[in-house]
């Protein structure tokens, strides 16, 4: 995704003729035990189409769910979730 595309994305949405009706945002925090867990779960999911497309080695991914999977032993009191980011578009009512 190019960078900033996220921030122009409400722009893009009205140039292509839609209304915006609203734009939140939100991300969840956790314990670190599970939002360990799952962050190093999302990134082996991906594993093989990151190895694929060139993003990473398989050794890199790997490094990286270890690194994760130790952190939860860290001392860290909360792990955020990804940012969520609710657009609400319509297409504009005739008159």
């Amino acid at each position: 995704m190019p960078r900033g595309a996220i921030d122009g994305l409400a722009g893009s949405a009205r140039a292509a003729g839609l209304e915006v009706v609203a734009v939140d945002g939100s991300f969840a925090t956790m314990d670190p035990e599970l939002g360990f867990d799952l962050h190093a779960a999302t990134v082996l999911a991906a594993r093989e189409r990151a190895v694929a497309s060139g993003i990473a080695s398989g050794q890199q991914i790997d490094d990286l769910v270890s690194d994760l999977r130790a952190a939860k032993g860290g001392g860290y009191e909360w792990v955020s979730a990804p940012f969520f980011l609710d657009l609400t578009l319509r297409k504009p009512v005739a008159l």
